[in-house]
């Protein structure tokens, strides 16, 4: 189905996107952005959202969510005319991915100014955001609900609100904040939730706050599942072996870029120094930096001055990076979508990545409950011997 103002010469990749968005302002930016072609997520998304429906949306990383609930939401919001109250709630597990989502709402729409709500950053700019555009508030669970309980923000007129990434944002263990958010929510709304993986506690979740909502699943075609090696190695309990393991592994491959996740911040902070003293540079990303901090260490990552990341999983979040060559699981977290969402930042694109596993003897009940709920398997791989003769190359 296309427009009637639709010109004959459209390309019909155009008229796939212009079938789901009406708003001519919104069109024009797609166009202007060479946004073409729904993925197979916004397809299915967008017209149950702007029929009105609550939604849980299933699509694998990289796949498109944000757009596939930014464009209804936007649409609505223009055609409900002068709003001068707080029409949309999207809450993110992590503020990479709540600055992600923000800047995708501005490229589509730049005289909105979302006000970006997040831990790490100061809480005054953002109390200025809010008074100065509250329309659509973007941010993380505990610095929203913060500011929520300071009055800061009004939720009373709130007409939609996204819960984007909902299972990480249960893995990483804000199901109470969120369920005080939204609880604040008026009666009359409309609810998404986005995920990469539908768990038994996102369904119970959803069954709390959404009404009768729709289900879109996106299975992954053969030809565009991330063609990722998965590896694992097995190592003793000392001290120093995980990060001996470690270094070999990257000496051995070499990675233009890798990302290794730690379960802890205190572990972020060991790796480092472990790889430093092994002649590597790498820096750690956890929630113990500003967001300053975090944004000047991802702004280098991504533009390949620094190479090796040392991360918790506030970093499995909004990383858009294409050409991630190696993941590395420096602690084993039991969940599957934990995994996935770890492993989900190699492969993209069309590319094959690494994921590789250590796993210790603290690792065994964690890694075997694992390997039972992936859909993959894992290959297990020794640890690299030195070529004695590349020091006399």
């Amino acid at each position: 189905m296309t427009s009637e103002n639709q010109p004959q010469n459209t390309p019909l990749a155009e008229e796939g996107f212009f079938s789901l968005v009406k708003h001519p302002v919104i069109r024009g930016k797609l166009r202007e952005l060479n946004i073409m072609t729904p993925t197979p997520v916004q397809r299915g998304a967008i017209p149950v959202v702007l029929e009105g429906h609550d939604i849980i949306a299933q699509a694998q990383t990289g796949s498109g969510k944000t757009l596939a609930f930014v464009l209804p939401i936007l649409s609505k919001l223009l055609d409900a005319g002068d709003v001068s109250g707080t029409f949309a709630l999207i809450v993110t597990p992590t503020r990479e991915l709540a600055s992600q989502v923000r800047n995708v709402v501005v490229s589509v729409l730049p005289d909105f100014q979302p006000a970006c709500i997040i831990g790490g950053a100061k809480q005054s700019g953002q109390v200025r955001e809010l008074r100065s555009d509250p329309r659509v508030i973007v941010g993380t669970p505990g610095r929203l609900l913060d500011l929520i309980q300071q009055r800061e923000i009004n939720l009373k007129s709130c007409r939609m609100f996204v819960l984007d990434e909902a299972d990480e944002m249960l893995s990483m263990g804000f199901v109470e904040e969120v369920r005080s958010i939204l609880s604040r929510l008026p009666k009359e709304r409309q609810g998404l939730f986005f995920s990469a993986t539908i768990t038994p506690r996102v369904d119970m979740l959803a069954s709390s706050f959404l009404r009768e909502p729709k289900r879109v699943e996106c299975e992954v075609r053969p030809e565009t599942a991330p063609q990722i090696e998965h590896l694992f190695n097995r190592v003793d309990g000392a001290l120093t072996s995980k990060a001996t393991a470690l270094a070999a592994f990257l000496h051995e491959m070499k990675p233009k870029s890798a990302i290794v996740f730690c379960n802890t911040k205190s572990d972020t902070e060991l790796v480092e120094i472990m790889l430093r003293k092994r002649g590597f540079a790498p820096e750690r990303l956890n929630s113990d930096l500003t967001q300053k901090e975090r944004d000047s260490t991802m702004g280098r990552f991504r533009s390949g001055e620094l190479n090796l990341l040392i991360a918790t999983d506030v970093a499995a979040r909004g990383i858009d990076i294409q050409d991630i060559e190696l993941v590395v699981n420096y602690a084993i977290h039991e969940q599957a979508e934990t995994y996935v969402h770890r492993t989900g930042r190699t492969g993209r694109a069309g590319r094959s990545g690494t994921a590789l596993s250590l796993v210790g003897p603290q690792d065994f009940f964690a890694f075997n409950t694992l390997q039972k709920s992936l859909p993959v398997a894992l290959k297990e791989v020794q640890v690299p011997v030195p070529n004695p003769l590349a020091a006399t190359a």
